[in-house]
């Protein structure tokens, strides 16, 4: 297991190249990476450079999955396990670096770690031939699924013993200066549908942002809801992502007065409609409780209506038959959220719309750190929240955010536990009858206020668009 200060190290890593490189391609990002140790890419920073610098044993292509490095797969009839063979080919990462990465996933911990419980073993057969043996009933969909996230990405092994990154994505990483820029170069075949080389330019406020592209001297920075409505972002330069996170408030469920009638309450108490309209000039979609409906158009689960609308005087009726009326007015409810402009705006309208409902609301911004923190310590009554997916799979909305066994900072923040729930996300082999099961029991039983999906925008340079695969990576 690596020490706290192997992490620490690699947050600091930087190799000496020349301070006047010129880039291709300069990216902004809100803050540095938590880590860039792929068992840790759990923050949304670290999940995007995931995509340019580490990769799995499988891809997904095509809503299939497939591998460039594996010549050929055999699966081994056993009672007791699954057991999967694997020959590697002349082009993939030494057997070594694969067995060491995939060994990490079952000997570690890391956030991400419940999802790999279905891994047993991992060994070498031969200088070119891997076994994995895995729970009895994990479907291939599954496992494959779970080794083409950045979690389960390859690493080199004899580097990382020296306290060393080597990745095997697109892009390696040359230096990072903490708190100002990331380099990445481009690693394998050269392409013109991508950047022989990117700098990530750690610039928190959106402003500073665009005060650099305007001086030409940025290419992409994802635009704050302010400044939707700036000249520069015309339709042909700004980038529009639907479907990929959801925004919602977490409803503390260790909170005994918090019963379904309470959640209920708040639920029928948010104008979401309104909100999204003049709020967020219609730059957020609907949800389906915690599904976002341009991701629910990509699949066909049929789903039983279970309307969320807002209904004041229904809401009203239902806090007045909840366990701690009418205690509950006079208490003081703490409602957290960030602490810049976007989130401190969303979290007033919402406590405008709670008020309404005659609950005492207390609005705490927050850096970012300590609210995560404090949250996944159970703190604070409710908490404005962004889930952002970092796979294409509705699971990636189901499993880490309502799973009893990863409360708090493993993703379930609402500390929500339905032992029907559990046991459906634990299945080794899920379909899609189970993933109706938990959204509609989910969406009934309200552990957070529903409340929309946001849609990233991006302004984008005419350098940026001439590489057709980059917005890909956003």
């Amino acid at each position: 297991m690596r020490t706290l200060s192997l992490v620490f190290f690699l947050l600091s890593l930087t190799f000496c190249v020349r301070d006047a490189e010129e880039f291709a391609i300069k990216i902004a990002l809100p803050s540095d990476p938590a880590h860039l140790d792929p068992l840790f890419s759990t923050d949304l920073t670290s999940q995007k450079l995931a995509k340019f610098l580490h990769q799995g044993l499988f891809q997904t292509t095509n809503n299939s999955f497939v591998s460039p490095w594996i010549r050929n797969t055999k699966h081994i009839p056993n009672g007791m396990e699954e057991i999967w063979q694997f020959q590697l080919n002349d082009n993939s990462p030494t057997i070594d670096d694969i067995h060491f990465s995939l060994n990490r996933l079952i000997l570690e911990s890391y956030p991400r770690k419940a999802d790999y419980q279905f891994l047993k073993s991992v060994s070498i057969l031969s200088k070119d031939t891997l076994e994995l043996r895995l729970q009895k009933g994990t479907g291939e969909r599954e496992w494959k699924e779970k080794l083409s996230l950045p979690f389960a990405a390859i690493i080199g092994k004899e580097e990382w013993g020296k306290n060393r990154l080597r990745s095997y994505g697109k892009y390696k990483l040359v230096q990072w200066k903490k708190n100002e820029f990331i380099d990445l170069v481009y690693q394998q075949e050269k392409t013109n549908n991508l950047p022989p080389n990117i700098r990530f330019l750690i610039l928190p406020q959106s402003t500073t942002s665009l005060f650099l592209y305007r001086k030409s001297s940025l290419d992409a920075f994802k635009l704050s809801d302010f400044l939707l409505s700036i000249p520069e972002a015309t339709s042909e330069s700004t980038l529009t992502k639907k479907g990929r996170s959801v925004q919602y408030v977490s409803i503390n469920q260790t909170n005994p007065c918090f019963d379904i009638h309470f959640r209920n309450a708040l639920n029928f108490s948010i104008p979401r409609v309104l909100i999204i309209e003049k709020l967020l000039e219609n730059h957020a979609d609907l949800t389906y409780g915690p599904i976002p409906l341009p991701y629910l158009e990509k699949i066909n689960l049929k789903l039983k209506p279970i309307p969320i609308v807002y209904d004041l005087e229904k809401a009203i009726s239902e806090l007045k038959i909840s366990k701690c009326y009418p205690k509950i007015l006079t208490q003081e409810i703490d409602f957290r959220m960030r602490g810049d402009d976007e989130n401190q705006t969303k979290g007033r309208a919402i406590k405008q719309a709670l008020e309404e409902i005659g609950l005492k609301i207390k609005l705490r911004p927050m850096e970012k750190a300590p609210l995560y923190k404090e949250n996944g310590e159970g703190k604070g009554d409710l908490t404005l929240l962004t889930w952002y997916s970092d796979y294409d799979s509705v699971w990636n909305f189901l499993d880490p955010l309502f799973h009893p066994n990863k409360l708090g900072n493993g993703g379930n923040r609402s500390f929500y536990k339905n032992e029907s729930i559990g046991k459906t996300l634990s299945q080794p082999n899920r379909n899609e009858a189970d993933a109706k099961f938990v959204i509609e029991t989910v969406t009934l039983d309200k552990p957070w206020i529903f409340l929309w999906s946001i849609q990233e925008n991006y302004l984008v340079s005419k350098d940026f668009l001439r590489y057709t695969e980059l917005a890909d990576y956003l």
